[in-house]
């Protein structure tokens, strides 16, 4: 692919970073030598390498001398702990360790070795850890160039490609295969360890296409990527725009200021967030002092409630998402074209990928439903991964005898074929031999009730019902309610057992989010508890 976007876009930006802008050639001669350099201490085609670094020209270089070779690359969670990281290591079975000592204060190298101490003593060609032992190679990017003994240090590895020979470079790539694998993805977790879904060149592809075509991306765009890149946006934000010849411009780390004053100064088209991303640069004090009205095209995963708080800031075209890791995020999305139509912007998200397979089924009895009946969400087709590495027992359990993956996620596909997710089906809550859908009432709440700006509802604990439905709220500004006047609004428009049985009031302030940009259920569920326990004291 990036060979043809630089001989259709060679002299066109392709990496924007702070005052350092490559074009798609000379982006190339950085990957050709990366990649000779990499080959040169026995990187190989079919080694995992994983990353710890930030959203930097390293990390866009680093990803693409990794499949030139013909290695899989391995994105790892920079928010992990060090034994999380050696148990992320382990997973993956990662032969190669690429990692900074400075992203954000982490040292990822120093954490390594406080978990494995005897790392440090060691050599960097002679690695051998009984904790890690498929890993073989480390290399150290550091921005204070601080050597480690154990790690070969990347500019000299970089330094050592630099008398590349381009037929070799050509070569590496003519021996790389669609069907050979190209990245393992870590999904999101949050009841056990992320499983790590595994990626071919042709399926990682076809979902950075379905996206291309849906965002209508042209060789003039220039995509911020606010995304972290362990998550599958940061690739498809990368991607996308390399296939169609526009730019991308990197953040290190997300700042909503930084992130408006890019969108002004560079004239950013598109951008990939959360609502929260956005939410926090239409809350930033100084949000009416720049102008973002260049971004014309969103990628966006929010919630009906966000909508609003998202028009006002100008955007006009809210790009719902409805993607999970095994189809590289693309199994839905609302297109560009679609965006006269705010009824299913604000409520949907949009419609399947083309060559996409998606039903509902009831998950109970595995029977296709029929549109606008609730159910699992499960879909087929041309970006579906390949399973989860070295996981066959739950690969096998994902998937149905027809070949669908089985989401775990609950909505319905209207008439129309437009997609509507409504949470997870482990965030059902059962109160009173009821089931009830979390993001059902908090919809409710946030689009027909007069005062709320935010909810989320959750389960607590109930020796009478089981589980009590307990939403946590935050006001519109200048808005003053009562729990019980919401419970009162609920009445004759919500079942009995859908109505919150507790309400807590919280501020923007008191929400908490995942490192990906993520509400965190399962933190504001402790919040919840915490303040209830204090006010029942």
């Amino acid at each position: 692919m990036y060979d043809y976007s630089c001989a259709q876009w060679g002299d066109r930006e392709a990496v924007v970073y702070g005052d350092e802008r490559l074009t798609y050639t000379q982006l190339r001669r950085r990957v050709a030598t990366l990649a000779t350099g990499l080959s040169s201490i026995g990187v190989r085609k079919g080694d995992r390498v994983s990353f710890l670094l930030g959203v930097t020209p390293d990390w866009v270089t680093l990803f693409y001398a990794a499949l030139r070779i013909g290695a899989v690359a391995v994105p790892l969670n920079l928010s992990w702990t060090g034994r999380e990281i050696v148990q992320g290591l382990a997973l993956t079975e990662s032969t190669v360790l690429v990692a900074t000592d400075d992203f954000r204060t982490n040292n990822y190298l120093g954490m390594l070795t406080e978990q494995i101490p005897v790392l440090a003593s060691q050599a960097k060609n002679a690695l051998k850890l009984e904790e890690l032992p498929n890993l073989r190679t480390v290399i150290s990017l550091s921005k204070s160039n601080a050597k480690y003994p154990f790690a070969h240090d990347f500019r000299e590895v970089e330094a050592a490609g630099v008398d590349y020979v381009p037929a070799e470079f050509e070569k590496m790539s003519a021996e790389v295969r669609p069907e050979d694998f190209s990245i393992i993805l870590l999904t999101s977790g949050t009841t056990s360890f992320p499983k790590p879904v595994l990626h071919n060149h042709q399926t990682l592809l076809v979902g950075v296409a379905g996206y291309a075509d849906g965002i209508e991306v042209v060789p003039d765009d220039k995509m911020l990527i606010v995304a972290p890149n362990y998550h599958v946006a940061g690739y498809l934000t990368m991607l996308m725009p390399h296939l169609r010849g526009g730019a991308i411009h990197l953040l290190e780390y997300y700042l909503p200021h930084t992130a408006l004053e890019v969108i002004e100064s560079e004239r950013i088209t598109m951008m990939f967030g959360f609502d929260v991303h956005f939410l926090m640069m239409a809350r930033h004090p100084k949000f009416r002092m720049y102008d973002i009205s260049s971004l014309s095209r969103t990628m966006i995963g929010s919630a009906p409630g966000s909508f609003d708080e998202i028009k006002a800031m100008g955007v006009t075209h809210q790009g719902n998402i409805y993607g999970s890791s095994e189809y590289v995020a693309s199994q839905g999305y609302f297109p560009y074209r679609d965006r006269k139509d705010e009824y299913r912007m604000r409520l949907s998200h949009g419609r399947p990928m083309l060559g996409t397979d998606f039903v509902v089924k009831d998950p109970t009895t595995g029977k296709t439903l029929a549109p606008d009946e609730p159910g699992e969400l499960c879909f087929k087709g041309p970006a579906l991964f390949k399973g989860y590495y070295n996981m066959p027992e739950e690969t096998a359990a994902a998937f149905d005898d027809e070949g669908y993956f089985h989401s775990g996620d609950y909505g319905w596909v209207d008439a129309e074929g437009y997609i509507y997710y409504r949470g997870r089906y482990k965030e059902t809550i059962k109160s009173g031999g009821e089931n009830v859908s979390a993001q059902e009432v908090e919809l409710f709440l946030e689009l027909d009730t007069p005062w709320i700006l935010k909810a989320m509802v959750v389960a607590l604990p109930d020796p009478k019902w089981g589980e009590a439905v307990t939403a946590l709220v935050e006001l519109r500004a200048g808005m003053n309610v009562t729990g019980d006047e919401i419970r009162d609004f609920c009445r004759d428009k919500l079942a009995g057992y859908k109505i919150p049985k507790q309400v807590v009031f919280i501020t923007n302030d008191d929400w908490v989010t995942t490192p990906t940009g993520k509400y965190d259920r399962g933190a504001m569920t402790d919040f919840a508890r915490q303040k209830l326990e204090a006010v029942n004291k």
